[in-house]
């Protein structure tokens, strides 16, 4: 039986590039789908296998109804309808690879329907919003955005690109699946740049124990995906080695994964070892990127890109806080490490140096001061008699760290 391929798009406003599409598709000897959410109240001229009518009916809607609705409404209530068909279709094994094509509204509505697949499943969006910030459309899945160059139309430029997505998706459904290798446990490694020493040689020795690693970087999106493959079911264990962006959600930083941040294994009753790597600061962009109510802080320019805040006592009161009251709901086995001679590279002894928005130098990074009323407010709050509590005498960065830490998930997994 061929393969086929989900075609996703709004016909009241793209119907020849779809239909351009779907057939690109079917010269690749594949079988095309073509699911329409349009929000118009119009009767397209090209045939189409889920018409927006049906997905309107889905719940229990009638076309016009929506058609009188604001945008925003009408968007909600297709796409809201579409994720029902998509989730019954891909149970039934209707498809294997889905592509969208559109502008803002199209790829909003076709990757909201992609992000309810697993990850591996073959996604492709072709939009021409996909040369922007694209976090709002992939979230955490795999998804693969094509920049159109121009808004979607057909010309012998756009014809190109929407023949590449095209042959991509098509052998992207094509391939037969990975032959499975042996299952190993699964552990997720949160990452960042300052915390790597310890990260890769905590992955060396849990690679030894014969756990297969993935490493998240904790970029906001790392966060989520961590969280999301905890709830997946695949994970077997989390060594929670950098949790900065606790921070960004506590004052606005641009790595913030969200308030849901270390919940997930808790919930899940999957064991956990919770530490501060890289809870000493916040990110933000370029330096005129600083809100002005922090312009009296402390910070080190990382890249030209990014500036990084020290944080404070009373923002690590805080935060100790909230990771102690997270980690104590946890139905499985926990606890939370904590190297005492600092949280980051930039945070040890005899380390770089923190200086006002303007350059001036201004003091140490590292603090013990600071690093203290996080670690205090963490134990404060924190319930030993359910989450056990590891203090280590070394940096975050030392071999020895990265080996006590290891040790501990073990343990904690083995039991």
């Amino acid at each position: 039986m061929a393969r086929t391929v989900l075609v996703i798009g709004t016909l009241d406003t793209k119907a020849r590039e779809l239909v351009y599409l779907r057939n690109r598709i079917e010269a690749e000897g594949l079988k095309a789908l073509l699911l329409d959410v349009s929000c118009k109240h119009e009767q397209s001229e090209f045939p189409t296998e889920v018409s927006c009518r049906t997905v309107a009916r889905e719940i229990g809607k009638d076309l016009r109804e929506i058609a009188q609705l604001d945008k925003i409404s009408a968007l909600k209530l297709m796409t809201d309808a579409g994720m029902k068909i998509v989730r019954r279709m891909v149970a039934g094994e209707k498809f294997q690879g889905v592509i969208g094509l559109g502008g803002a509204n199209g790829a909003e509505m076709a990757c909201s329907l992609m992000r309810i697949l697993p990850v591996g499943f073959p996604k492709i969006m072709v939009t021409c919003v996909a040369s922007g910030n694209v976090r709002p459309y992939v979230g955490t899945k795999d998804i693969m955005m094509v920049n159109s160059i121009g808004d979607i139309s057909l010309n012998r430029i756009t014809k190109r690109i929407i023949n590449n997505a095209a042959c991509a998706i098509a052998n992207m459904a094509k391939a037969e699946p990975l032959e499975e290798e042996e299952i190993r446990p699964q552990i997720c490694i949160s990452t960042f740049g300052v915390t790597l020493p310890c990260v890769e040689r905590a992955k060396s020795l849990l690679e030894e124990k014969g756990f297969e690693v993935i490493e998240l970087h904790a970029s906001g999106t790392g966060g989520m995906a961590l969280e999301e493959l905890v709830r997946s079911g695949e994970i077997s264990g989390v060594l929670d080695i950098t949790t900065s962006e606790l921070v960004d959600e506590l004052i606005g930083g641009m790595y913030s994964a969200g308030p849901h941040r270390i919940e997930a294994a808790g919930s899940m009753g999957i064991p956990q070892v919770i530490s501060v790597g890289a809870l000493d600061f916040a990110n933000f962009g370029a330096k005129d990127t600083v809100p002005e109510k922090y312009q009296d802080r402390n910070f080190y320019f990382y890249t030209p890109s990014i500036t990084l805040m020290r944080t404070s006592v009373e923002e690590n009161r805080i935060l100790g806080k909230l990771i102690a009251e997270k980690a104590n709901r946890s139905i499985g086995r926990a606890a939370i490490i904590i190297p005492q001679k600092g949280f980051s590279a930039l945070d040890r002894s005899g380390g770089p140096k923190m200086t006002t928005i303007n350059g001036s130098v201004s003091g140490d990074w590292h603090d013990a001061r600071t690093n203290s009323a996080l670690i205090d407010s963490i134990k404060g709050h924190l319930d030993t008699s359910r989450v056990k509590w590891v203090e280590v005498d070394a940096h975050i960065n030392d071999p020895e760290f990265a080996e006590i830490a290891v040790d501990l998930l073990s343990k904690m997994m083995k039991d």
